[in-house]
């Protein structure tokens, strides 16, 4: 009960709905590096992040990735899948151990119509998602390598990145990454310890970006 309570969706729902809500929800379990589900294929609904990280990802011919979010706990991905065609736009991936959510087309229209207040949540949950992809366009499109990737360490502070996840959110090679890590690093903007990527001057960072 408390784990559905945290996540966006119905943070503001009171404790009997929430109890009604709790037979909808199909629990998933995956562990890191595992699909979850494939770019093209029929959605099987909404997925919430009770713990764990995620991410959303485009493939090209080749095989190279882009990743076009990460997602953690208390998010939801997959979600325009419910209200379009049903089918996947992308594909998805369990990063770390992740532990899921599941809530099916059927399920979450019912809601709507059973709770209205339910879709005030997912407007504030669906622009928030806009507004961020706008963002992301905005990085791709506009900005040099080295602030993506200083964008990129704002954006995710405190969470765990390794040089592969960057690169492939930046939309670069893991050899720049290395490099544009490695002048951060001797500019005293940032620090790695061991695979964590510590931020040490936030100002300078945010200089780079802007």
């Amino acid at each position: 009960m408390e784990g559905i309570k945290s996540l966006e969706y119905f943070k503001s729902l009171n404790d009997d709905i929430i109890n009604d809500l709790k037979t909808s929800f199909k629990e998933e379990i995956y562990k890191a590096g595992e699909n979850i589900f494939i770019e093209g294929d029929k959605s099987g609904g909404i997925y919430f992040v009770a713990s764990g990280t995620a991410k959303v990802y485009k493939s090209s011919k080749d095989g190279k990735e882009q990743i076009l979010k990460l997602i953690y706990a208390g998010d939801s991905f997959n979600d325009v899948t419910v209200f379009t065609d049903g089918i996947n736009p992308a594909s998805a991936d369990a990063v770390t151990d992740v532990r899921l959510y599941l809530l099916s087309r059927e399920n979450i229209i019912g809601l709507i119509y059973k709770y209205p207040e339910v879709s005030l949540n997912i407007i504030r949950s669906f622009a928030g998602k806009l507004k961020y992809l706008t963002n992301r366009i905005e990085d791709l499109s506009l900005k040099h390598t080295q602030e993506r990737i200083a964008n990129i360490l704002l954006l995710f502070d405190g969470q765990k990145l390794s040089q592969k996840i960057i690169a492939d959110i930046a939309g670069t090679a893991r050899e720049v990454v290395s490099r544009a890590l490695k002048d951060f690093t001797s500019k005293g903007i940032i620090k790695i310890d061991k695979r964590d990527i510590i931020i040490l001057d936030k100002k300078k960072l945010k200089d780079l970006v802007e």
